[in-house]
């Protein structure tokens, strides 16, 4: 109970930081468990998507393979520099040897295709 006042004292932008580093975890986490979810293949693959990637798939607000609506949707939103450190380094950690790459590719759907192929 204490570190959630600690977090209500924090400033507001440093708030709004953690919630988007903390949902942007969350979402690969839960989508990973969805049949045809992106990021359960984007996790066997060993790649982590660039920021700008990451950015459009968070703003999408859902999983476009996920046809079934398995997962729920989100309210579209995008990471700073610093909240997508705080989720890649958490990627990282929890799937040793996975490596941030663009893979040649300029925009989240080649990048998406890519993994896939």
């Amino acid at each position: 109970m204490i570190e959630f006042y600690k977090i209500l004292k924090r400033p507001r932008e440093e708030r709004l930081a953690l919630n988007n580093a903390t949902k942007a975890q969350q979402i690969p986490g839960e989508n990973t468990n969805v049949l045809y979810g992106l990021f359960g293949m984007i996790d066997a693959s060993g790649y982590f998507p660039p920021l700008v990637f990451l950015n459009t798939f968070l703003m999408a607000g859902s999983d476009p393979c996920d046809q079934d609506g398995r997962m729920d949707q989100w309210r579209p939103f995008s990471l700073n520099e610093t909240e997508y450190a705080e989720v890649k380094a958490g990627s990282i950690a929890s799937r040793p040897g996975t490596l941030e790459s663009a893979l040649n590719c300029t925009c989240w759907e080649d990048w998406v295709q890519t993994i896939l192929a």
